[in-house]
């Protein structure tokens, strides 16, 4: 009896002294690798261990861990990856274990393991713009994406905002359909590989109205500053203009404004249209006939005779310009009797008295052009 009371107490000494020692062999867990990242995306892979006694310390030793994570003293392997590639990098695991712990009072030896992670290029959605749809017509843009891989599907989803009524977004990535009426929405498009990467790209797509345009090219003349102008309203702005035919020579047409302007340098008859078009790609055509006149000219040189009190007529005469034209004295005086009917250019009246009158005529045309010439008129 009393040899094994001696046991037993010897036995319950010894026992705190076995489960102070320390606890299992500490292990840094490299069965689980960390799963691949993406460029561009928000990374976190948690490393775990057993044995050993907590808390834990996880710590980098070396080799190259993927740009743009670190290693947390929790365990963590966080950040956003910089650069797309396959990395391989040891990890240190400690524990709290030591003379300062009480259950763990043998220090653990630290464990290590090597990791490798693959980081995968960015799934990025390319389009950047999508073309302007027109009510009423059919609509069809195609969504582009980069760097894809082999053997994984890309979906196509809309994670925000809508699509303009009449139009969808199919899985491959097509927005498609009928618009039914003006609209502009702005919505957020994502491609993603199925538990894999993805990326996101916010766009606006514009339906505007139908183009409509309006023209009036009234006639001009050779040597005067000529300016008519194509407004195009409705559609999808910009709106810009072109011609299709040969303008009169002198004149241009603004692209951005629809203005035709210049000083025409030839007479005659041009047909040309002004084509105008909208950024949805639609189209008019507004015909223009322009009528270019000679240059306004006193063609009167000589004046007949007069005879003081007896009557007189004499018609001026004026080449090119447009009617109606106005006549007036520009200088000098008439024959006392006589006077220049300003409708007509008629010289009309009874001179009273002879002599030799000189005088400068000048005629002016609705356009505002100016033509004058010195005459010289005897009266006997």
């Amino acid at each position: 009896m009393r040899a094994s009371r001696i046991l037993v107490l010897l036995s319950l000494l010894v026992l705190p002294l076995v489960f102070a020692s320390g606890a299992g062999a500490l292990d840094l867990e490299v069965d689980v690798q960390p799963p691949p990242g993406e460029v561009g995306t928000a990374y976190e892979f948690q490393f775990k261990g057993e044995e050993g006694c907590l808390p834990y310390r996880f710590s980098y030793l070396n080799g190259t861990l993927p740009p743009g994570l670190h290693v947390t003293e929790d365990g963590k392997l966080t950040g956003t990856p910089t650069e797309a590639g396959t990395f391989s990098f040891w990890v240190a695991l400690d524990d709290a274990s030591g003379p300062g712990h009480p259950g763990c009072i043998i220090p653990s030896v630290q464990s290590q393991g090597q990791f490798t992670m693959v980081v995968l290029p960015d799934l990025a959605v390319t389009t950047k713009s999508l073309p302007n749809g027109v009510p009423g017509q059919p609509y069809s843009a195609q969504l582009e994406f980069s760097n894809p891989e082999a053997g994984w599907p890309v979906v196509w989803d809309i994670t925000a905002g809508s699509l303009p009524l009449g139009l969808t977004l199919s899985e491959s990535g097509l927005i498609s359909g009928t618009p039914v009426g003006v609209d502009r929405k702005t919505f957020t498009v994502r491609a993603r590989e199925p538990f894999r990467r993805s990326g996101e790209q916010e766009l606006t797509l514009t339906v505007g109205s139908s183009l409509e345009a309006s023209a009036s090219f009234g006639p001009g003349e050779v040597g005067v500053p000529y300016k008519a102008t194509v407004k195009g309203s409705g559609g999808v702005p910009p709106i810009s203009y072109s011609a299709d035919g040969t303008l009169p020579p002198g004149l241009t047409l603004d692209a951005k404004t629809g203005t035709v302007s210049g000083t025409p340098s030839e007479r005659g008859l041009y047909s040309f249209k002004v084509v105008v078009s909208d950024a949805a790609g639609q189209k008019l055509a507004a015909p223009a006939v322009v009528r270019i006149a000679a240059q306004l000219t006193v063609r009167t040189s000589r004046l007949p005779v007069a005879h003081a009190r007896g009557a007189y007529g004499a018609r001026l005469r004026a080449g090119g310009g447009l009617a109606p034209r106005t006549w007036r004295v520009a200088s000098g005086s008439l024959p006392r009797g006589l006077r220049l009917v300003p409708a007509g250019g008629t010289l009309v009246g009874v001179p009273r008295k002879t002599g030799a009158y000189r005088f400068t005529v000048e005629v002016k045309d609705r356009l505002g052009a100016v033509s004058s010439k010195a005459l010289r008129l005897v009266v006997r």
